[in-house]
């Protein structure tokens, strides 16, 4: 019996955000899309369900308690300290949920095929798929073959009742809709299997997206059994909050989960390899950062090795460093930074290649690999490693495999924003960085003391440094630690991406009170300090 081929545009691998922005990008260009996720249940990748989204949503949870707990405005709310792991994640799991379900109305909306399986890419001649797709053609009318597995909607129930009415629709999209699981015999071979059969189904595309993410990285020298010992990962299904938690890592990771458990009155220590946390921050927003930290009793262990990490008894385990020193705590979180996901498919094989920690290499302009038809983006070809970034890599990626790319680029200067308590915002150069370049820069600086609206929150311990030249007021660099620094810095960015002044921020007109009135504070602070030699 002959093989049923199925033909597609485009496959990405990948429901996370950037899968989700590529498979959205290639529908507005009427290219027919198929997104594989290898999750059998759920979509929207690490960033949904174990990343960006619960870890933030658990950061609001704590923040918010905290302001409840505290004596605020004058009035003293009581608030039972005993509070559960369950309850403390109930907010999480429903904004994931919530998520989730928005994720899957718009896949339906743009007709976007879903199929759940992993890809796997094996090192096999390639005549058969370039076959297919010379017959197929780049943006193929043809509508894919009836396989023996029936195609599935969202949440596992056959559709073919439901066909006729998307018919249409799919049509006229050049989208078909089907599930399964894949595997590639080649760069344009598809080999797919649904999550409930064994009998495999073929696609073949001309053009492929690899946005698989990334997953924590778990030493050797950890036991890692989830109900004392976790990763970033699965801390978030703890069961029982501990009294002492050790975090080994100051990385982002570390120290935004740092700053969540401390404020649950935890007693947290912080292992950090280096002599320092964050070390490419502002040395100034570095320095706060520690106080702040300090002050919320967690403990900053510099310069230390991790020899081992061992379980001795019920919510007992010994963190034991290399300087000697022996840890003792009721949980050990390892936030020893993470993997690319490119492993298990054979990309190596058909001559993708990898870098550190199975890095995918790609073009930084267009994001191809070697491998000229198939394209990676986010975690999976590491820095940034962000949400955000990841989605602008998608788009771009896209539109350049379909010769779509006119002038969209990434931004040189990147609004970085750091979950801790409190949180901090950056965009551009650091001091450390003008210096060694030999450019000289002036500072202005807002206290949020100074601000009404800092004051009026009950949150006025930030400041915002602005870094501009002397000689022409160009922005240069903005770094914030304090209330909302995250949406603070777009501002900043929208400045630096156009080659602005700090006269924009000076001339401008500010609601009244508002945070964003640091940019004018620090712009005026700037200017006298050059005029006034401050």
């Amino acid at each position: 019996m002959t093989e049923k081929i199925h033909h597609y545009d485009i496959v990405i691998i990948g429901s996370g955000p950037a899968g989700e922005k590529a498979a959205m990008q290639a529908s507005k260009l009427r290219k027919k899309v198929v997104l594989i996720e290898k999750d059998p249940v759920h979509i929207g990748g690490s960033s949904l369900h174990t990343g960006t989204i619960p870890s933030k949503s658990l950061r609001e949870t704590v923040v918010n308690l905290e302001l409840l707990r505290r004596r605020t405005h004058g009035i003293k709310i009581q608030f039972r300290d005993n509070i559960t792991a369950k309850e403390l994640m109930y907010h999480k799991d429903w904004v994931i949920e919530e998520h989730e379900n928005s994720y899957r109305r718009n896949l339906r909306k743009t007709g976007v095929d879903l199929i759940h399986g992993e890809p796997t890419f094996k090192a096999t001649s390639a005549t058969d798929s370039e076959q297919y797709v010379s017959e197929s053609g780049e943006g193929s009318t043809a509508q894919a073959e009836t396989s023996n597995v029936e195609p599935m909607d969202t949440e596992g129930t056959a559709i073919r009742s439901k066909r006729k009415s998307r018919s249409k629709k799919s049509k006229a999209s050049k989208i078909d809709t089907m599930q399964g699981t894949a595997r590639f015999r080649s760069p344009t071979l598809l080999e797919v299997t649904h999550a409930e059969s064994d009998k495999p189904i073929s696609i073949v595309a001309k053009k492929i997206i690899v946005a698989t993410g990334s997953s924590p990285n778990r030493p050797d020298w950890a036991e890692f059994d989830c109900e004392n010992v976790f990763d970033s990962d699965t801390i978030l299904n703890i069961q029982k909050l501990p009294r002492k938690l050790t975090i080994i890592g100051a990385g982002v990771i570390g120290c935004e989960y740092a700053c969540i458990f401390a404020k649950l009155g935890i007693r947290v220590n912080l292992v950090a390899k280096d002599y320092s946390i964050l070390g490419w921050l502002d040395h100034e927003i570095a320095d706060k950062l520690k106080e702040r930290m300090r002050e919320s009793r967690i403990t900053l262990r510099f310069g230390e090795d991790v020899s081992e990490v061992k379980v001795i008894g019920p919510k007992q385990v010994e963190t034991r460093l290399v300087s000697g020193k022996v840890l003792r705590s009721d949980a050990v979180m390892i936030a020893a930074g993470r993997i690319s996901n490119s492993q298990g498919f054979g990309l190596e094989e058909i001559g993708v290649k990898l870098g550190k920690r199975g890095l995918i290499e790609v073009n930084r302009e267009t994001y191809q690999t070697s491998v000229p038809n198939i394209y990676a983006v986010g975690d999976v070809v590491g820095f940034p490693g962000l949400a955000s970034t990841a989605m602008l890599q998608a788009r771009i990626a896209v539109l350049h495999a379909f010769d779509q790319l006119q002038n969209e680029q990434m931004p040189t200067a990147l609004a970085f924003g750091i979950w801790t308590i409190p949180p901090i915002g950056m965009v551009g150069k650091t001091e450390k960085e003008l210096t060694e370049a030999q450019i000289p820069y002036e500072i202005g600086v807002a206290n949020f003391k100074e601000i009404a609206r800092a004051r009026i929150m009950g949150e006025d311990r930030g400041i915002m440094k602005l870094l501009f030249s002397p000689e022409d007021l160009k922005l240069l660099g903005v770094h914030i630690i304090g209330p909302r620094a995250m949406e603070m810095i777009h501002l900043g960015q929208s400045v630096l991406f156009y080659g602005g002044t700090i006269n924009y921020f000076m001339n401008s007109v500010f609601n009244y009170p508002t945070l964003d009135q640091a940019y004018q504070v620090a712009a005026f602070n700037g200017i006298n300090r050059m005029t006034f030699d401050l």
